[in-house]
């Protein structure tokens, strides 16, 4: 099990013990594709309204945060029906269907052509169980006068890999967890949320929490993104390597995209504190 913040923040870190100035050569690499493509059929709705983010990666010191990448091809087809649905290019780097399918055990192939390169990434939308319950507690968790919240939910037959995401009021950085499940058929699991120290929990606050069903591929990038996550940014740790998604380019398999492509169920509920 896997739980951790995605933040700018702790890039921070490298710099709080430095007091000399130091002037850095960094040899920039080409400008890579970066796809953020995350098909999410939220239960209870069609799931017919979807968006694919385009961008191209920058130079480590560029302050443009978001290069929206402009005038791509973009399509997924639904293997099983041999049905292409097309996505509109909006001008700002988002590209958006309003008709699309979402099928539980089909597979779903994305294509995205962008200044002459194909790129091409196929996931299975697989399901996930509802949420049944969620309960508060100070008994759960690290600290026992901190509260604690935890999401139930019943595991299906068979191997199978969540994503849960928690959302609280106070503090607008996700906390993301991965979880691998087998020989759990018929138990009910949970999920429980228990914020750091200085964004505990307080009456009145408000969590939403999202459970995804994802493959076991995406599992382990979710994985290794937390590895590199939690393995600090001090002057002397390794330097992370890009993470390998599943967006290739079909030319230059050198050359693949970054980010990833997945299509999944959602759960998803809201918990108010008391």
């Amino acid at each position: 099990m896997k739980k951790y913040l995605l933040s700018a923040c702790a890039i921070a870190l490298l710099f709080v013990s430095c007091t000399e100035t130091v002037d850095v050569d960094l040899n920039d690499a080409p400008a890579r594709l970066v796809i953020e493509a995350s098909l999410d059929w939220e239960k209870g709705t069609t799931g017919a309204n979807q968006t694919i983010l385009l961008s191209t990666s920058t130079e480590y010191f560029n302050e443009t945060r978001f290069n929206p990448a402009l005038g791509a091809t973009v399509q997924v087809t639904k293997q099983n029906s041999g049905t292409v649905f097309s996505f509109a290019d909006q001008g700002n780097g988002s590209y958006t269907i309003n008709d699309f399918e979402p099928e539980i055990g089909a597979t779903y192939v994305l294509e995205v052509l962008f200044d002459g390169k194909t790129y091409r990434a196929e996931e299975t939308l697989l399901a996930v169980p509802e949420i049944d319950r969620v309960e508060q507690s100070t008994e759960g968790g690290f600290d026992s006068d901190a509260i604690d919240v935890r999401f139930y939910f019943t595991d299906p037959e068979g191997e199978n890999y969540y994503l849960a995401k928690y959302v609280a009021t106070d503090n607008p950085v996700p906390t993301l967890e991965t979880r691998d499940v087998e020989f759990s058929e018929g138990n009910e699991l949970y999920f429980q949320f228990e914020p750091d120290d200085d964004n505990e929990l307080q009456p009145g606050d408000v969590i939403d929490f999202n459970l995804h069903g994802i493959s076991e591929r995406y599992y382990n990038y979710m994985s290794l993104l937390t590895e590199q996550a939690e393995g600090g940014v001090g002057p002397f740790q390794t330097t992370p390597v890009p993470l390998k998604g599943n967006c290739i380019n079909i030319n230059d398999n050198s050359d693949n995209a970054l980010g990833y492509f997945r299509v999944t169920e959602l759960s998803t509920t809201s918990y108010t504190v008391e």
